[in-house]
């Protein structure tokens, strides 16, 4: 499939960029390696080997908790730090993607992401590791933002939903792997060696993102040439452009630069708003996440606390459940959305089922299992149909936004639910448990909350029904005159937004032929007709804005 070398790499079957060793095959394995190590990080805090706890009559001081007697409020902090550098980077990385490109951006923030997990591991005090944390942050919204994007670009489009499905497996695979790595390795070398260890493994991976020929993405401004001539080319660049000329006002058009990315975000937000599917998936992700992260944090502790087991048993079945449950119900979710019909409708319906079965089975399991045995097999069935949503919520927030937004897309949501998910959960949920004292109750009342997830991926359902699926703009563009792609990059990035907004003017009554044709007078447009495929769920445009 062609996605960014226009006609050429088109007969070449080539990825973005047309680069020979970016076959879409190979692009999946290395992001899905990439993120294994991202999350990997995030997994191996949380394990008691590496976290620790705090000295008791029962046993000794360990782990980051113990050595720098932390409370669990404080604890809980630790998974939350990062989100200051992803809150900065992210929306940052997602702009930059639209005039630089985008895979050497991901190679920029995980050398960030390396830097500051080995200063993790030498961090002098909580302080300092708070700061490494955040920075930690950087790596994930440079890649998280923009792998998704390729993968959407590279995959057969009659399996979409899996190959996504391969990919946010990785997630929940990483957060096992790390679990089980912390408490062997944060066991026998000590939890520094674990931060300094994954770092090392990380390097290879940033100097290859940094060095290999650059691939591109679709919508974005970036040809195979340097991401500063794409620049000059679009409208925020010309102003960079106008200012090196003039070494005196550097300053003032660094400034403007700077003022004029801060509107393009704003507009950019405004625009994904307008789109509710959007929103009320990315409500739905949030309240997940935020589940997911209590129970990726805390459920070690809660298992070892309930059923007086050992740390290293709570470490390694926390991990092996969340290994496999996270691995076959991501990709049972991408399989079965590709098989009932990928449309955003089937992709939300899933979704909710999922996260409501969730909800009901990991009461259950915290509330009245009697035994460790019984609570994981319980536990296990809860994630499966908790993780049977993460490729299908990602796939819509991707499908229902303009092409050119889906790294800003991809970008908010991240942000969205680690600001109201996963960042305040842990803190919340340990505040909860030393107020109850009961790791039964606190871990239930956590799990009951999905159900108001449940409830946002049904809206979300209903309003699809009479959403745009952006997906057929990428159609049209790649079966427009001449058989290549539209602007010779997959469709220019502000084709792909003009095409988006005459669609959007359907949908509010406007003229979209007259706007479409405006914008196509510009900058080339997409030449949709009414040949294009139509969406599982409705038409792209509604009648009036047919010839």
């Amino acid at each position: 499939m062609a996605l960014g070398g226009g006609p050429a790499a088109a007969s070449k079957g080539l990825p973005p960029g047309g680069s020979p060793w970016a076959t879409p095959g190979r692009l999946l394995a290395l992001f899905c390696v990439m993120c294994l190590f991202i999350y990997l990080d995030r997994g191996m805090i949380a394990s008691n080997g590496v976290n620790g706890a705090s000295a008791t009559a029962e046993r000794p001081a360990s782990g980051i908790q113990g050595d720098f007697r932390l409370s669990l409020f404080q604890d809980g902090l630790l998974p939350a730090a990062f989100m200051v550098g992803l809150l900065v980077s992210s929306p940052i990385f997602a702009e930059a993607s639209k005039h630089h490109n985008a895979f050497r951006l991901i190679g920029l923030g995980l050398a960030v992401w390396t830097v500051a997990a080995a200063g993790c591991g030498l961090a002098p005090g909580f302080g300092v590791l708070l700061v490494c944390r955040m920075a930690v942050g950087v790596g994930e919204a440079s890649f998280v933002a923009l792998a998704a994007p390729f993968i959407d670009d590279n995959a057969p489009p009659a399996r979409k939903a899996l190959w996504l499905g391969v990919f946010f497996g990785c997630i929940p695979t990483g957060y096992a792997l790390g679990y089980i790595f912390g408490g062997l390795v944060g066991g026998a070398l000590g939890w520094r060696a674990a931060f300094l260890i994954e770092a090392a493994a990380m390097v290879p991976f940033v100097v290859f993102c940094l060095r290999a020929p650059p691939i591109n993405l679709r919508g974005s401004s970036s040809s195979g040439s340097s991401s500063g001539s794409a620049a000059g080319s679009s409208g925020s660049g010309s102003g960079g452009h106008e200012g090196s000329n003039r070494g005196g006002s550097r300053p003032a058009a660094l400034l403007a630069r700077l003022r004029l990315g801060a509107r393009t975000i704003a507009s950019d937000v405004a625009l994904l708003l307008r789109h509710p599917v959007y929103v009320w998936t990315v409500a739905g992700m949030t309240v997940y996440t935020a589940v997911l992260g209590a129970f990726a944090f805390y459920g070690p502790k809660a298992g070892r606390d309930v059923f007086a087991i050992a740390p290293e048993r709570a470490d390694i079945t926390f991990g092996a459940i969340t290994v496999l449950t996270g691995t076959l119900g991501t990709l049972a979710g991408g399989s079965l959305l590709d098989a009932i019909g990928s449309s955003m409708r089937n992709a939300l319906l899933l979704c909710a089922v999922g996260i409501g079965a969730g909800s009901c089975l990991a009461v259950a399991a915290f509330w009245a299992a009697g035994s460790f045995a019984l609570f994981s097999l319980v536990f296990a069935a809860a994630q499966l149909a908790m993780f049977a949503s993460a490729a299908p919520s990602n796939a819509v927030c991707m499908w229902g936004v303009p092409p050119a937004l889906r790294p800003f897309a991809v970008s908010m949501s991240v942000v969205a639910i680690h600001v109201f998910g996963d960042v305040p959960s842990p803190p919340l949920l340990g505040a909860l448990q030393g107020w109850l004292q009961n790791w039964r109750l606190s871990m239930s009342i956590a799990s009951s909350l999905l159900l108001l997830g449940a409830a946002a991926y049904s809206v979300a359902a209903l309003v699809s029904v009479t959403a745009i699926d952006y997906r057929e703009l990428v159609a049209a563009s790649e079966a427009g005159e001449g058989g290549g792609c539209v602007g010779g990059a997959g469709g220019s990035s502000a084709g792909l937004l003009a095409a988006a907004r005459a669609a959007m003017a359907a949908e509010d009554g406007a003229e979209p032929g007259v706007q479409l044709s405006n914008e196509e007078g510009e900058e080339g447009g997409l030449g949709l007709g009414s040949s294009r495929p139509t969406s599982p769920d409705r038409p792209l445009l509604g009648p009036g804005a047919r010839s």
